[in-house]
């Protein structure tokens, strides 16, 4: 894993935290009503799914729009 790489997932994983922070935030001042939250949590496998797809993004070769350290 290349620095860059890791940088970039510190960044993601502020970020989530951040995101839970702001959403447990508005829960407590009942801005969003927990039973929304709990509609939402049914969608958690949704995140993994995303990164993984993203990972794959940035790693796939075959950009076609030769990106490629390999294409001419």
């Amino acid at each position: 894993m290349s620095r860059r790489n890791g940088r970039q997932g510190s960044w993601i994983g502020a970020g989530v935290l951040i995101v839970v922070g702001v959403i447990g935030l508005l829960a407590n001042f009942g801005l969003v009503e927990r039973e929304t939250l709990r509609q939402l949590w049914k969608l958690w496998p949704v995140i993994p799914l995303a990164i993984g797809v993203g990972m794959l993004m940035r790693r796939s070769p075959s950009r076609g729009d030769g990106s490629h350290p390999d294409a001419e």
